[in-house]
């Protein structure tokens, strides 16, 4: 029939260039029926469509590598306007993208495993430090009704989401707070974040943790993170105290996991053709 045979689309979509452009992307928005992505490079835009990070709008659990294509993918910025007013769900997200990119971009990739140098996350000897989910720690996330964050009066704070975190500076150290989370998730989206390799988790530990870690990173966070929708600038690092605990002994001394280096095949995301598009 048709409807298989129709690729999901946006109703209403604009790529324009923006030759103006800072050197980083701006405040996007994400939602099932909605995207608003400024200033973003097309191989940030196939790493959103084709690499898991839509999936469940902004929830995928590692960051995946886009390779190859020519150096404009890199260098040209386009703001990226798209709605579409059907039943669009979270999971429509991405194929709707892949399909603007396919038209507007003339897109072809395919992905393939490759023997990448990792970070292993284990158990430490001693056991785990973690703290179970505790009922109301957090809020679960409808994925398909996902409201902007509206900055909360002073008495209420910001909620928390299931799966997601938070991180701030205290001095030089950086206080991270995960609530509801796998160790998949913490493994590929907050370690990989302050690491200089991506985090493969190996712990077999099949429940939810709210996780509490405080550390001093010496490697600032890889790129923007996508919380409730929305992606957050990169945040630099403070400097280096060398009397703070790193991340490994962090993870070791205050949640009994462990990190070694190691090899592992990840997914990797190849660009086998790419265009500049034509104007609107």
């Amino acid at each position: 029939s048709r409807a298989q045979s129709t690729p999901p689309a946006f109703d209403v979509a604009s790529v324009k260039l923006n030759p103006n452009c800072q050197t980083g992307p701006g405040r996007a928005a994400i939602s099932p029926r909605n995207l608003a992505l400024p200033c973003v490079s097309l191989r940030a835009l196939i790493r959103l469509a084709y690499g898991d990070m839509l999936v469940g709008a902004g929830l995928g659990a590692r960051r995946m590598d886009v390779q190859g294509g020519p150096g404009w993918l890199d260098t040209d910025r386009y703001d990226v306007l798209a709605k579409s007013e059907g039943n669009a769900t979270a999971q429509s997200a991405a194929p709707m993208l892949q399909t603007l990119l396919e038209e507007r971009f003339k897109v072809k990739v395919h992905k393939e495993a490759r023997d990448s140098s990792v970070y292993i996350l284990i158990v430490a000897k001693g056991g785990p430090k973690l703290q179970p989910t505790k009922e109301g720690s957090c809020t679960p996330l409808d994925l398909n009704n996902i409201q902007q964050p509206t900055p909360p009066k002073k008495s209420e704070p910001m909620p928390r989401y299931c799966g997601m975190g938070q991180g701030g500076s205290s001095g030089p150290l950086m206080v991270a707070d995960w609530y509801g989370v796998s160790m998949a998730e913490f493994a590929g989206r907050m370690l990989t974040s302050y690491l200089d390799l991506p985090v493969v988790d190996q712990t077999r530990l099949a429940e939810r943790f709210d996780v509490h870690i405080e550390f001093v990173p010496d490697y600032h966070m890889s790129g923007p993170v996508t919380l409730n929708g929305v992606v957050t600038p990169e945040v630099t690092a403070p400097s280096v105290d060398p009397t703070g605990p790193s991340i490994f002994s962090a993870l070791e001394k205050q949640l009994g996991l462990k990190l070694s280096p190691g090899k592992a095949p990840l997914d990797v995301i190849i660009v086998d053709h790419a265009e500049k598009p034509l104007a609107n």
